[in-house]
C-alpha cells in the first residue's frame, strides 16, 4: 500500500516535469519566432552599416589620393587611361572603348565579359573588367592606398597567368559591399545577364561618379563630374557624388526625365539593403550616407544666362543632397569618342526591371 502511494508520488512529479519541459519548449519556440524578424534586421542593419564603412574607408583613401596626386585630380585616374582595348591578342576585335574610371579605381580582377580581350568566352582573365586587359588589382589606383599586400602587374617579365586567376579570387572586402546582390534593376544587359555580384562581375561593388557628356549626335566625349578635374576646383565637395552602390548608377536615368528628347528609362531598381531607389554614397570630401535616387532635377545653375540655362538643363543631374555634375565648372575632354545615341554615360545597354528573386538583405 505504501509502495504503491509512492508510486504514484512519483508519476505525478514525472507528468509535472513533462508539462514544465513541454511548456518550456513552447516558450522557447514562441520567443525565437518572435525574435526572428529582429535578427534579421539587425543583420541588415549590420550590413548597412560595414557599406557605409566601406565607403567611409574609401572617401578616405581618395581623399589621400589626391592630395598625393601631382596633378590634384578629385577621381583617380587610372595609368593607362586612354588605351584602347589594352592587351588585345593579335588578329583580335575591338569595337568599342573602355571608359575608363568608374570601376578601375581599385579592387580585384572582375570576370564579367569574358570574352573581352580575345573574344572566346571562359577565361576570366579576359574580362573587360580584368588582368589581361590591364585592369588587374594591380593597376587599380586606389589599391595601393587601401590594401598593404602587394599586387603583381601582368606587364611585368615575371607575370605568371595560372598565379593571375587569383586576381579574380582576392577577398578585398573594402571594396565589396556585404550586402551586394548584382543586378537590380536598370544597369548594363552584360551585367544583369551574367547574374554575378558587381564585386565578382567588375572587381568592385561600388562605382565612380563617372558621369560624362557628348553632342547627341556624336563626337568627343567630356567629363561633367568630378573625373579629371581638380580636386581643388570642387565648387560643392559635400554634395559631389564619388562614389556609390553600384546598383544605383544609373537610377538618375529613372523616368520621368527632364529632358525632351530623351525617353527616360523606367523601371525599379532596389538598393542592396532592402530600399527603393535608396543607395549608399561617398562624397568628394569623404564622408559617406545614404541617398534618395530617383532620376534627377535641373536646378538653377546659371541665374543671369536663361539660354544657357536651357542648353545644360540635361546634364544639370541633381538631387536632394547630391549631385553628379560639377557645374558651373566647365566640363573636361576625355579624349574618347561617342558615336551617338542614347548617353556616353551608358557604356552599353541599358536593361531595366527588377528581377523576380531579387530581395534585399
Amino acid at each position: 500500500m505504501r509502495t504503491t502511494k509512492v508510486n504514484e508520488r512519483r508519476r505525478l512529479r514525472c507528468a509535472a516535469s513533462l508539462v514544465d519541459v513541454a511548456g518550456a519548449v513552447v516558450a522557447i519556440g514562441l520567443l525565437t519566432l518572435w525574435l526572428l524578424p529582429a535578427t534579421a534586421g539587425v543583420r541588415a542593419t549590420s550590413k548597412d552599416g560595414r557599406c557605409l564603412s566601406n565607403l567611409m574607408r574609401i572617401g578616405y583613401a581618395n581623399a589621400i589620393y589626391a592630395a598625393q596626386d601631382a596633378a590634384d585630380m578629385a577621381l583617380p585616374v587610372h595609368p593607362r587611361q586612354f588605351l584602347q582595348c589594352p592587351g588585345l591578342s593579335p588578329g583580335g576585335m575591338c569595337n568599342e572603348p573602355i571608359f575608363v574610371g568608374a570601376y578601375e579605381w581599385g579592387g580585384k580582377s572582375g570576370v564579367g565579359r569574358d570574352d573581352f580581350v580575345t573574344g572566346e568566352p571562359g577565361d576570366p582573365l579576359n574580362s573587360k573588367y580584368g588582368t589581361l586587359a590591364s585592369f588587374g588589382p594591380a593597376s587599380r589606383p586606389l589599391n595601393g592606398i587601401l590594401f598593404r599586400q602587394g599586387f603583381e602587374d601582368h606587364l611585368n617579365p615575371s607575370f605568371d597567368p595560372v598565379g593571375a586567376m587569383e586576381d579574380t579570387q582576392l577577398e578585398l572586402d573594402v571594396v565589396r559591399c556585404p550586402s551586394d546582390l548584382g543586378y537590380t534593376g536598370v544597369h548594363f544587359s552584360s551585367f544583369a545577364d551574367s547574374g554575378l555580384t558587381s564585386y565578382d562581375h567588375f572587381g568592385t561593388s561600388y562605382t565612380a561618379n563617372m558621369f560624362m557628356v557628348a553632342n547627341t549626335g556624336g563626337g568627343v566625349v567630356r567629363s561633367n563630374s568630378p573625373y579629371l578635374h581638380r580636386m581643388s576646383e570642387i565648387i560643392d565637395p559635400a554634395r559631389t557624388l564619388a562614389y556609390q552602390e553600384n546598383n544605383g548608377r544609373y537610377a538618375w536615368a529613372a523616368y520621368p526625365e527632364p529632358c525632351d528628347f530623351l525617353c527616360g528609362v523606367p523601371g525599379n531598381v532596389r538598393g542592396w539593403h532592402g530600399k527603393d531607389w535608396t543607395f549608399n554614397a561617398a562624397f568628394i570630401d569623404g564622408h559617406a550616407d545614404t541617398i534618395y535616387m530617383r532620376g534627377y532635377r535641373t536646378e538653377m545653375v546659371f541665374p543671369d544666362n536663361p539660354a544657357k540655362q536651357s542648353a545644360y538643363r540635361c546634364i544639370i543631374i541633381r538631387g536632394e543632397n547630391w549631385q553628379l555634375d560639377t557645374l558651373p565648372l566647365k566640363d573636361v575632354d576625355t579624349n574618347l569618342y561617342f558615336m551617338g545615341g542614347g548617353r556616353p554615360s551608358y557604356e552599353d545597354e541599358l536593361r531595366q526591371g527588377v528581377p523576380p528573386d531579387a530581395e534585399g538583405s
